[in-house]
């Protein structure tokens, strides 16, 4: 599932954000499922915000030096608790004629773009991708049928810019995966590469990779 958002603004143009929503069918660990009865549509997750819809959204007073707010979030609408994971992926590029594609331009500092992210998501800092992309992991399961949970608050504009950014876009990619909490230690390993410590309250409160 893929969402685009556009924000544009006076000075910092325009914004894409592509959110992709995920799914994931029983866990296999070792060559076998962890629990058959769950199926591929039973683990799914949503993503939920302002704006959070198909199509563009367009905010003023996107300029150097402002905040933008962009709630996003993530919703478990299956019927079995889950531990999900974020990669936040941002950019500079620039743009085609009809403002709908965004072309990252590698020579622009992806630092510039500051993102104000829940606290409750652990950072994998090995994970880090020379500024332009982060992963996350949400510390404690996500029961069914509760509150969204945010992950993305606003993103900034540093002041600093010069003249080469002028009309420079920003793009900015959220993709969400999760997996089961049963075996969750196990499914994280064979999913997702890391080890998990877990403690017995199911926070998770380190990882390693």
């Amino acid at each position: 599932m893929k969402k685009k958002y556009m924000l544009m603004g006076v000075a910092a143009a325009l914004i894409t954000t592509t959110i992709i929503g995920g799914s994931l069918a029983a866990i296999q660990v070792n060559g076998e499922d962890v629990r058959q009865d769950i199926n591929t549509r039973s683990l799914n997750i949503e993503l939920t915000g302002s704006g959070a819809v198909e199509g563009n959204l367009y905010l003023e007073n996107a300029m150097p030096g402002g905040v933008i707010d962009k709630d996003i979030k993530i919703e478990n609408t299956a019927d079995t608790p889950l531990y999900a994971r974020v990669t936040i992926r941002k950019y500079w590029g620039d743009y085609g004629a009809d403002s709908s594609e965004l072309t990252k331009d590698y020579s622009k500092d992806t630092d510039k773009i500051s993102l104000e992210v829940n606290g409750e998501w652990l950072e994998d800092e090995n994970a880090r991708d020379g500024g332009e992309t982060s992963v996350y992991y949400y510390r404690n399961p996500i029961e069914p049928g509760t509150e969204p949970v945010d992950i993305l608050k606003s993103l900034k504009i540093e002041a600093d810019l010069d003249n080469s950014y002028a009309d420079k876009g920003i793009g900015l990619e959220v993709e969400v995966d999760a997996v089961q909490t049963y075996a969750a230690e196990d499914a994280m390993l064979s999913e997702w590469g890391i080890g998990a410590d877990i403690d017995e309250n199911g926070t998770i409160i380190a990882i390693e990779e």
